[in-house]
């Protein structure tokens, strides 16, 4: 099956919402140590957590009609490429040392050499 432009969009979708929803928690984590857990500001960043993974896992079935796991599942990994980046920018207590920013470049390649050997066997 070959992989459209659809489908990876999807899952690239899919990505975005779901390493966004990984950012939302880790606030909420960060409140709730300050706040308590029962405070309702974390409890609605828990709940914009869990609406991003819901949105993730809708766009993931949609991509998964229209394209292979094995195809669509690597492109999940650039999650944590986006978690990454976004994270130093987003929390004053974490930082994008060169290891981190090493192993982020590394999964992008591997993202994209899954890719690229999934079109090459379609060929």
């Amino acid at each position: 099956m070959r992989l459209g432009r659809t489908a990876l969009l999807l899952a690239l979708a899919c990505s975005l919402l779901t390493g966004a929803a990984q950012l939302v928690i880790k606030a909420a984590a960060d409140r709730g140590r300050a706040a308590g857990w029962t405070d309702a500001s974390t409890l609605g960043w828990l709940l914009a957590a869990h609406a991003l993974l819901g949105l993730g896992f809708l766009a993931f079935l949609l991509a998964l009609r229209r394209g292979e796991l094995s195809t669509l599942y690597p492109v999940l990994a650039a999650r944590y490429v986006w978690v990454v980046a976004a994270t130093p920018f987003l929390f004053s207590t974490e930082s994008l040392t060169p290891l981190k920013l090493a192993g982020a470049a590394l999964a992008a390649l591997g993202v994209a050499i899954v890719a690229r050997a999934r079109t090459s066997e379609e060929r």
